[in-house]
């Protein structure tokens, strides 16, 4: 199922300033106003440890061009565009391309007006900085980033108003790990090229898509059964205070299993500087292992006062750990819920948005779909041919 995108970021369109006419390579005018739509028609794998994903995409950038205005359908097809000013438009964050195609088209509107448009297929690995401290109930941004050699004061990119970016949710692979949103977003950048001797800014426009991570694997198999292993500490209690090497030696046994189980999660997210959600469970998980040691170690100095004292002070300490261990679980819940959920709801919101947005323009075509259906006609035809792409 295709969806357009949805955003709230808006730019002056190529509407407003003649450009003289000039053929060629080069010429002097204004700064240029290149509308640009992205499609995302298939995302690949999510690659957390390795911070990059996989993505089929679509990419039209369409720009005004004077020399051409006036110009029949027919001698629009014999014009060889490659002639004629180009934006040299560059993805930021590839990092290897399988496959690109790229084709040049002219058209022109109701008043004669010509357009160029440059279309892409690139399928390809993109980078992306994951942002895990909400891990395992983070969303990613998978942002596309298209900027151009040309500097800011030649031209200026801007979302395409009339065919807006898109995704397709439907052919979305690694579905059993993630779930995507259906809204998109779009924003305007500047950016500099560190190799170039000079310090021009070159506009950059980056559509951006977003992931959610499905949480229950990391449920069932790292909070569950840290869980288990942190709840097994109790069960040194039944052994008698009067035997602590018994009560150490199941108690350091835990806590080397906890410390051994925690290296292995970290075999599955990058080497990063701050705490995820799960670091900190597990973390404090270990806390709680370390107090039961400690105690275990420290009741022998009471040993000499008496077993009814000794009973007495360790059904004290059990009940002081068993409402220390059950009121942290529960702060530790209201904590997911109220913080790391928090964008998750915001991105449902989003979504909840953006299709009473869809519903609103589509009862817009509808009305006018009798006042121009020219334009409908060309856009349902470059949707199919995306399709057939």
């Amino acid at each position: 199922m295709h969806r357009s995108s949805w955003s709230g970021v808006s730019g002056q369109g190529w509407r407003g300033a003649p450009f003289p006419r000039s053929f060629g390579c080069s010429r002097s005018f204004k700064t240029v106003f290149v509308e640009l739509r992205v499609v995302f028609l298939k995302i690949g794998e999510i690659d957390t440890l390795k911070e990059q994903y996989s993505a089929d995409t679509f990419i039209q950038a369409k720009w005004r061009e004077p020399a051409l205005d006036g110009k029949t359908t027919e001698e629009l097809k014999r014009i060889d565009l490659d002639r004629f000013w180009n934006p040299l438009l560059f993805i930021e964050n590839v990092l290897s391309e399988t496959k690109e195609a790229t084709w040049l088209t002219a058209s022109t509107n109701s008043r004669a007006e010509a357009f160029v448009l440059e279309r892409r297929r690139v399928r390809g690995v993109f980078m992306e900085n994951l942002e895990l401290n909400d891990f395992p109930l983070d969303v990613q941004d998978l942002t596309v980033t298209i900027t151009s050699e040309r500097p800011d004061t030649e031209i200026d990119i801007i979302p395409d108003e009339n065919e807006m970016s898109g995704i397709n949710v439907q052919t979305f692979v690694d579905q059993q790990e993630w779930r995507l949103h259906e809204h998109i977003e779009v924003s305007k950048k500047v950016m500099t090229q560190e190799y170039s001797s000079s310090n021009r800014c070159h506009p950059a426009l980056s559509v951006t898509c977003r992931a959610a991570r499905r949480p229950g694997y990391f449920y069932w198999n790292v909070f569950l059964v840290m869980f288990f292993i942190s709840a097994l500490s109790f069960a040194t209690f039944a052994v008698s205070p009067e035997l602590p090497q018994n009560r150490l030696q199941l108690s350091f046994t835990l806590l080397l299993t906890s410390i051994t189980f925690k290296f292995v999660i970290n075999q599955s997210l990058p080497k990063i500087s701050y705490l995820t959600y799960m670091d900190k469970y597990v973390l404090l998980s270990l806390v709680i292992l370390c107090m039961v040691c400690v105690w275990h170690a420290v009741v022998t100095v009471f040993v000499h006062h008496g077993i009814n004292f000794l009973m007495t002070l360790e059904r004290d300490v059990f009940i002081a750990f068993s409402v220390i261990y059950i009121g942290f679980h529960v702060v530790f819940i209201f904590w997911l819920y109220f913080d790391a959920c928090k964008r998750r709801r915001l991105m449902k919101h989003k979504d909840k948005e953006y299709l009473d947005f869809l519903a609103k323009k589509k009862e817009w075509l509808e009305k006018t779909k009798d006042l121009n259906p020219q334009s409908r006609r060309q856009s349902t035809q470059l949707l199919h041919a995306v399709h057939v792409l």
